[in-house]
């Protein structure tokens, strides 16, 4: 079933397990970091859960075995490391460099609201040749308040002056869907995304889709 969206006017979308697949850049930067304690490496299987809250969310979660540890620190080991490993393996998912395109074409306003800084979504915009720009990014320096707080995908829509009948949010997390809901905007769940469609069997959005074909502009 194909879903047509020629009435919206802004098109808001999660980073990471939406637009890129970052998933082996965000492995080597945390697997890293927990090295650096003295810890064994993780699976993505087992530290996927915890990606898309924030990194320091995300840190919290993987390094739970050494709750003394200062996440200060933990944040600067993991940015540093990430700098130079977060191009590793990094690809659009498919149909989406097209689709972002196709958007561009008729003139839809397009942003990014995601828990990531903002200078690591850019840098990797740019290293993948992203084929439009965006008119907003909202990333986790932007705002004190992150996703799953709808003001985030509220502020994206204030930057752009579109209503939230105009917006839909693509994301593939839990938290995206709830920022999207809180702040009143049609909401989309990826289940490409790093957790499949489980996020959205207790939550669910307005709509899962398996494949960006599935919406028609």
């Amino acid at each position: 079933m194909s879903l047509t969206l020629t009435g919206k006017k802004l098109f808001l979308f999660d980073f990471d397990g939406t637009l890129v697949d970052t998933s082996q850049g965000i492995m080597a930067s945390l697997n890293h970091t927990r090295e650096s304690y003295g810890l064994p490496a993780l699976t993505f299987e087992q530290a996927r859960r915890a990606v898309g809250r924030g990194l320091e969310i995300m840190l919290a979660d993987a390094l739970a075995e050494r709750p003394d540890i200062d996440s200060a620190e933990a944040a600067r080991i993991y940015r540093a490391h990430h700098q130079t490993h977060m191009y590793t393996g990094l690809k659009f998912y498919p149909g989406l460099k097209d689709f972002l395109t196709q958007l561009h074409i008729q003139k839809k306003l397009l942003g990014i609201v995601s828990n990531k800084h903002s200078y690591f979504i850019a840098k990797i915009l740019a290293k993948l040749a992203c084929p439009v720009s965006f008119d907003v990014i909202v990333g986790a320096d932007t705002l004190p308040e992150h996703k799953p707080d709808p003001r985030p995908v509220l502020h994206a829509c204030a930057q752009l002056d579109s209503s939230q009948a105009e917006t839909v949010f693509f994301g593939d997390s839990i938290y995206d869907m709830q920022a999207g809901r809180g702040a009143g905007v049609f909401t989309i769940g990826c289940a490409w995304g790093f957790n499949g469609t489980e996020p959205f069997q207790t939550d669910p959005p307005d709509l899962v889709i398996n494949n960006i074909a599935e919406i028609v502009l």
